[in-house]
């Protein structure tokens, strides 16, 4: 398996497909394999190693989504609760028909974040909706520029004002759902969003390089940035999706795509999620949480929404689950779960055979990459089908 990997690896970096790059497999909590490939820092000279710190983007959502299971096992959170509950600008919401905006007749619930059937999107210029999401981040970042940031709660309270895609249930569309739950967690809670990860998931299971930014004194293991550019990666220091540049505490803590983390420090949230809210002698949260945690959510309408990407996956809570293997990219098994981040870090959880595949790389758009895919292949070929 160890020569296999490296050669998926090793070759997208002969190739220029791939800078550096961590990988690890556990199983039954075990780490059977990890190792490092290429550059942290190409322009620097830096080499890859196991403690580097990566932006994880959109793989900071099964942390959000954890961190809700939390409340939920403990009752101070249900997902039929109407996000008016905890942010009373929810009551009134628009949403967008036929290109009119119109009185939105359907309550916003917990479940519909959790799901991404809210309605609420994320940022872009071709439609009402996507508009309104592109006010809000130019909000976020005018206050970063003016020292005067938004903060979590400030944003979600601002996120109502954004025409919905449709009505919250009806479909499912990729967005800001995520965010609005970190705010939802921060009010239930009363300590900010940071905190509550720290105290509740970090701690417990010892991810003591995971936060939403980098100390001063761990900043030499934060990894470059790269991107796509004329057929060719090159380095980048642009920021996104209203984050900043790492180096300080930010006044946006983003439950859809703010946290750094490495890929030892994931590897133990991933475990919990395969050993079903438990990991080395520490429970998250029950295992009848786990199982509606790790349930198909999406009905069939809802599922029309999903990326071609995701086929044979339903959704829930964050995460794609496998539902239909033969249909998947991943050949992975049903009910193996996860997500990957925008910059190419990427999970997969299975909590039948007790297997973890991380994959962490650090390339604008890269999502899960074909290496990605075909490291899960080889290790399911060698765990499970061999």
């Amino acid at each position: 398996m160890h020569e296999a990997i490296d050669k998926i690896i090793n070759t997208s970096i002969e190739y220029g497909c791939t800078i550096g790059a961590n990988c690890m497999i556990l199983k039954d909590g075990k780490e059977i394999f990890s190792d490092s490939y290429g550059f942290a820092d190409k322009e620097n000279g830096i080499p890859m190693k196991k403690d580097h710190i990566f932006r994880l983007f959109s793989l900071s959502k099964p942390v959000t989504a954890a961190a809700a299971m939390i409340l939920i096992d403990r009752g101070l959170l249900s997902a039929d609760d109407a996000v008016s509950e905890y942010l009373p600008e929810y009551a009134q919401l628009n949403y967008v028909e036929n290109d009119k905006i119109l009185p939105c007749p359907v309550e916003m619930k917990i479940s519909h974040l959790l799901n991404m059937t809210s309605g609420l999107p994320y940022a872009d210029n071709w439609g009402i909706s996507v508009r309104g999401a592109a006010r809000l981040f130019d909000d976020i970042i005018s206050g970063q520029n003016s020292g005067n940031e938004l903060t979590t709660v400030e944003i979600a309270r601002k996120a109502a004002d954004i025409p919905l895609m449709f009505k919250p249930g009806d479909n499912w569309y990729y967005g800001i759902s995520a965010d609005i739950m970190g705010a939802v967690i921060e009010i239930i809670s009363g300590m900010k969003y940071s905190e509550f990860l720290k105290k509740n998931i970090f701690e417990p299971l010892g991810m003591y390089d995971t936060g939403f930014y980098v100390p001063e004194e761990k900043r030499e293991r934060l990894s470059a940035l790269y991107e796509w550019k004329n057929d060719a990666i090159t380095r980048t220091y642009q920021n996104y999706l209203g984050l900043t540049d790492y180096t300080k505490a930010p006044g946006f803590e983003s439950g859809g795509a703010g946290l750094v983390s490495t890929i030892e420090d994931y590897s133990k949230f991933a475990c919990m999620l395969a050993g079903r809210g438990e990991f080395n002698g520490v429970r998250l949260f029950s295992e009848e949480t786990f199982s509606y945690m790790n349930t198909p959510q999406l009905s069939d309408k809802q599922l029309t929404g999903m990326w071609d990407r995701l086929s044979g996956y339903n959704y829930g809570n964050f995460m794609r689950i496998l539902v239909n293997p033969e249909l998947s990219q991943l050949k992975t098994v049903k009910g193996e779960f996860g997500w990957d981040g925008w910059t190419g870090t990427f999970v997969a959880a299975d909590p039948e055979n007790n297997i973890v595949c991380l994959y962490f790389t650090e390339i604008c758009g890269a999502g899960t990459t074909p290496e990605a895919a075909a490291i899960c292949e080889t290790v399911y070929n060698k765990l499970v089908r061999n």
